[in-house]
């Protein structure tokens, strides 16, 4: 898992530049093509003596994903207009969401009914849907600047997004409650997978289902945010998106460690998804209206660092901690740490209408 996360730190910066200065388009789909090659490696890489040339591979899966991540992102602007960003970027993460949700349960039982290999080519043959379905997609005329690309420029221009993400207030608002919330997911991902296979008694089979409700949930959520959502202060969406991951990962506890019962988790998951979703909406919301659009590609690669290190940093930690017991004590802990910035975050807003108040 932390190799999946090495890319976004070491190469993520740089990809970030060079989106900003290629064709958005033609680099999602040279990036899937790419994918393509390295799905179909990997049973041969993971059949090697070494687990070197497996690791390597898994590394340039997500290296190329370094690109395609930052361009995704980058052009949403250029298919949707200024007073509909919000509404896209929800829509946007619905599709995500529900295709993640829906095929890391069909991946699941493939990789145990048809084996590895086999999944491996239904996997190529999804990244070859998505380059056909990308391909016909019609953008105005963006224009894009071609500077000379020397090492020392693509350096600047890496330097002056991270500068640019660093400038803003709520920018960086966003990336503290960014790596707050990957940090937190990540340990709680890690402990929950443990929690789940001690108490109810399967390996894979109950997290790809349990994966399925999370990503009902995130559609729900962002459904909600998309309709509801929008007409709310960005502070008190996040304040309350906060409050009910707390709440939701305690439910979660008690579901599995106490109840040990699979419809509680399912419906504790999908209340999690609820919750989650508005988080990210908001993060992409803010930085695309902050933010030039010439920037937007190194702006999310830097974002990408933020994030990645915070989620390599809480999976070392969790599973060190998880192998000297404590499962259940760690989610407690994190999900109390979610619920006390949650309620941070709407006492601020909470106060600030009571000064604003009282001067009126």
């Amino acid at each position: 898992m932390v190799v999946t996360s090495l890319p976004a730190l070491l190469v993520g910066p740089f990809a970030g530049a060079y989106v900003d200065r290629w064709d958005r388009k033609r680099t999602m789909i040279i990036c899937d093509l790419i994918r393509i090659g390295a799905v179909l490696c990997l049973p041969w890489m993971a059949a090697a003596g070494s687990r070197i040339p497996l690791y390597l591979d898994i590394f340039l899966l997500f290296a190329v994903a370094s690109f395609f991540v930052p361009a995704r992102l980058a052009m949403i602007p250029d298919l949707a207009p200024p007073d509909q960003l919000a509404k896209a970027n929800a829509l946007f993460t619905t599709s995500g969401m529900i295709g993640s949700a829906v095929t890391v349960l069909v991946g699941a039982l493939l990789v145990e009914w048809a084996g590895i290999t086999r999944s491996c080519w239904v996997n190529a043959a999804a990244y070859l849907a998505s380059a056909v379905f990308i391909a016909p997609i019609a953008r105005g005329a963006v224009s894009r600047h071609e500077p000379e690309e020397s090492a020392r420029m693509i350096l600047a221009e890496v330097w002056e997004g991270l500068c640019e993400l660093w400038r803003h207030q709520d920018t960086r608002r966003v990336i503290a409650l960014l790596g707050f919330l990957v940090a937190g997911a990540g340990a709680s991902m890690l402990v929950g997978t443990v929690l789940v296979q001690h108490s109810l008694g399967s390996v894979t089979k109950d997290l790809g289902f349990l994966s399925l409700w999370f990503g009902a949930g995130m559609f729900l959520g962002t459904v909600g945010y998309g309709r509801w959502g929008t007409h709310h202060s960005k502070r008190v969406v996040l304040g309350a998106a906060f409050l009910g991951c707390g709440v939701s990962l305690g439910c979660f506890l008690v579901a599995v460690v106490t109840l040990k019962s699979g419809v509680a988790a399912s419906f504790t998951t999908a209340l999690l998804g609820c919750y989650v979703a508005p988080v990210g909406i908001v993060a992409n919301t803010l930085i695309h209206e902050a933010h030039p659009e010439r920037l937007h590609g190194r702006i999310f690669s830097s974002l990408g660092i933020v994030v990645n290190l915070s989620l390599i940093a809480s999976l070392l930690t969790a599973g060190w901690l998880v192998e000297r017991g404590g499962h259940a004590l760690l989610l407690g802990v994190i999900g109390t740490a979610f619920a006390g910035g949650g309620i941070a975050l709407l006492n601020r807003v909470i106060l600030r209408f009571g000064f604003r108040s009282e001067r009126e």
